[in-house]
């Protein structure tokens, strides 16, 4: 099982968070770290492009598109990398690349192969199993 506390400092109200790592697809994940939120609403997972390219990313189509919850819609480009989610690796998983911002999101592209606790009162996020 793989825990993490909730993260206080960059959101609020404190937000889930996980630790995952990245690197090139095909190969185990363990190049650079960070601190990915946990977001079931979001479709997809979107890292930045500067992570990305430092992980040796590939990408796979630079013509998807993107949708915010506020309706706006824009191209995005989709990267395939290696994640590590503690001792559970993903050889290769599509991801958004982001050009503007510099948050990690975990959406349900990742998610929905985990069986997950969000233990809000607890502040702890928790991976009870990799489906």
């Amino acid at each position: 099982m793989t825990s993490h506390l909730y993260d206080g400092d960059e959101h609020f109200p404190p937000a889930p968070v996980l630790e995952i790592s990245i690197g090139k697809p095909g190969e185990q994940a363990g190049g650079s770290t960070f601190l990915a939120l946990v977001d079931t609403g979001a479709d997809a997972t979107i890292i930045p492009v500067e992570h990305l390219a430092q992980n040796r990313a590939q990408k796979v189509d630079q013509s998807a598109a993107l949708r915010s919850h506020w309706g706006e819609r824009r191209l995005v480009a989709l990267y395939a990398v290696a994640m590590g989610i503690g001792p559970y690796q993903f050889p290769a998983i599509q991801v958004v690349g982001d050009e503007v911002g510099n948050e990690v999101v975990l959406g349900r592209n990742v998610l929905n192969r985990l069986r997950l606790l969000l233990d809000g009162p607890a502040g702890v996020t928790e991976i009870l199993e990799k489906i």
